[in-house]
């Protein structure tokens, strides 16, 4: 295979992976520039910035290259995100922000939000929590508006969702939520 990528290389491929994704890029054409991207510093070792240029200037010629216009911040949130996706992520922080207040409340011995019972508003955010997190597992399962970036010297994935990943999305919202019981109970 040749050289493996330092971490500045590597950084640099992300960040260009990033500007070619928010700029629609198909997946099986990033995998291309990313695998022209790697083995031309295995080949050179010169870093991609030198041969390349900013990711973000190397994007805008790749996605120009294909024709694909760039477009405003609004007009990407409605046409990449959706409406759907855009009221699930507020829902979710909405969820959150329920969950952490009933709990902090709980553990303080006050009442919630609006005066409401602290154990309902952190149940009630518990639930919407379930429920977002239940559409996105779905979503993922169903491979909804899957576009993998593949590696066209071996057809693996160039983007793995490695178990650190997942552990690391899954613990740390934990982690957090036990602090803010561990806050409230300190604020007694």
């Amino acid at each position: 295979m040749g050289k493996v990528l330092n971490s500045t290389e590597q950084a640099w491929c992300d960040d260009l992976l990033l500007r070619l994704r928010l700029r629609d890029v198909p997946g099986t054409r990033i995998g291309e520039v990313l695998a022209e991207v790697e083995s031309h510093v295995a080949e050179t070792g010169e870093h991609p910035r030198e041969a390349f240029g900013p990711p973000r200037e190397y994007a805008d010629q790749v996605a120009d290259a294909l024709g694909i216009r760039p477009v405003g911040t609004w007009a990407w949130v409605r046409g990449s995100l959706g409406v759907r996706d855009l009221l699930v992520a507020v829902l979710t922080g909405l969820g959150g922000f329920a969950t952490a207040e009933g709990l902090w409340s709980l553990a303080a011995g006050d009442r919630s939000l609006f005066g409401l019972p602290a154990w309902a508003v952190a149940a009630a955010g518990a639930l919407v929590l379930a429920a977002c997190t239940a559409r996105f597992v779905l979503a993922a399962r169903r491979g909804d508006d899957a576009d993998p970036v593949l590696d066209p010297r071996t057809g693996a994935d160039m983007v793995p969702f490695t178990r650190k990943q997942v552990a690391l999305l899954a613990g740390l919202p934990v982690l957090l939520l036990a602090m803010t019981v561990v806050g409230g109970l300190l604020s007694r």
